[in-house]
């Protein structure tokens, strides 16, 4: 008998990328990479219409793991613009449940997810049993939720690529 135990949801469903419009935000260069990225200049730039369709996807991809009533709150969205040989360092989402990349103009991802115990495999030398990264064939109009306390990072990039990302937090009534 094999049980995997301590397993981590992640969820992928389709999106209407074209259903999602933005207020203007001012792009400038972030994080250790450089990134132009909207996550400087404010906080949750969709128009009302906007949000209430990502909160739906997002409830409908929670519901079915979480079966207690819910609310949603979306605690910061901005838009990350990669050029060729951009990057994006490894990192977690601090003061959030769940965060999402939202894949909207892109040929596949980049976006490489690290188990928590990487470095405790490594230093064992078991990784030829263990799993320590893995990357979802993720592409443009596909949304990712996972747990905001997942590693990952974004491998450098041969061409150009956006995703818009976000923050929530579960409220439980």
């Amino acid at each position: 008998m094999q049980l995997n135990i301590f397993n981590i949801p992640v969820f992928i469903e389709n999106i209407d990328c074209n259903k999602l419009k933005f207020n203007e935000a001012l792009f400038e260069e972030t994080w250790e990479s450089k990134t132009q990225s909207t996550f400087e200049s404010g906080n949750h730039f969709l128009n009302k219409e906007s949000s209430d369709y990502l909160l739906s996807i997002i409830a409908e991809m929670l519901y079915p793991k979480l079966k207690k009533k819910f609310t949603i709150n979306l605690q910061r969205i901005w838009i990350n613009r990669y050029s060729k040989n951009d990057y994006q360092e490894e990192h977690t989402h601090k003061l959030s449940h769940f965060s999402f990349i939202i894949y909207s103009k892109v040929e596949q991802s980049n976006t490489v997810f690290l188990s928590a115990y990487r470095e405790i495999v490594e230093a064992y030398d078991m990784s030829e049993l263990f799993e320590t990264k893995y990357q979802f064939p993720c592409r443009s109009n596909q949304i990712i939720l996972f747990p905001s306390f997942l590693r990952h990072r974004v491998k450098k990039l041969d061409c150009d690529y956006e995703t818009i990302s976000g923050n929530i937090i579960l409220n439980f009534n």
